[in-house]
């Protein structure tokens, strides 16, 4: 079952029955982690993302996803004007083991993990 018994979209406005694990419907859901969590479910998306010099894994789970961004495109965009560039879903786990060495030129980021509502270089 999704968190709180969810049987509909976590997308404002989206009426559709969610797929679950997810929290959100086949148009919305990302791939992604199940994770369980007593009798509650969601799925955990990974975003690579660079700042600067440094290259980083973000994490959202797709409850949050949906409430918050409304769909990828829109979580893709928020951490755009947070700062960071050549974002992506990591949809593969070849794409996210990639994702585990930094590309050359770059150094993993101290601010990797679980997605923040503001990061150090933003203003307060």
């Amino acid at each position: 079952m999704a968190i709180d018994g969810n049987t509909t979209c976590a997308v404002p406005g989206c009426v559709a029955p969610i797929s679950e694990p997810n929290n959100l419907c086949e148009e919305h859901r990302l791939p992604g982690m199940s994770v369980r969590v007593g009798s509650s479910t969601m799925v955990i998306a990974a975003w690579y993302a660079e700042h600067g010099e440094e290259a980083g894994v973000i994490l959202l789970n797709d409850l949050a996803l949906g409430r918050m961004f409304g769909s990828g495109k829109g979580f893709e965009a928020g951490l755009r004007e947070q700062g960071f560039v050549n974002v992506r879903n990591l949809a593969t786990p070849e794409d996210l083991e990639a994702a585990r060495k930094p590309k050359q030129g770059k150094k993993a980021g101290d601010w990797a993990g679980p997605w923040r509502t503001q990061y150090p270089w933003q203003k307060s």
